[in-house]
């Protein structure tokens, strides 16, 4: 059993892009940063584009990453750990 992990930190810039889903009409190619991400719930991502004030909900699909932000050092120690059995 594996544990899902949210995909992009928050701060990370991303682009919109077409995906499976559709998306409201011209959202796609419009850039934004991660502002909601959590672990529990992995196959959402909040973005605030540039010049809105409110977040929308895309899927991690959606999501192209522009520019990434480092992990926080507790995150990228636990990826340097084995796995147990």
């Amino acid at each position: 059993m594996a544990i899902e992990m949210a995909r992009l930190p928050q701060g990370t810039r991303v682009r919109v892009r077409q995906a499976e889903l559709p998306i409201e009409a011209g959202v796609a190619g419009r850039t934004g940063t991660v502002v909601v991400s959590s672990d529990y719930a992995a196959q959402r991502l909040g973005v605030a584009l540039d010049g809105e004030q409110r977040i929308r909900m895309f899927v991690p699909a959606e999501l192209e990453v522009v520019q990434e932000v480092p992990l926080p050092p507790e995150r990228e120690a636990a990826k340097r750990r084995p796995a147990l059995p």
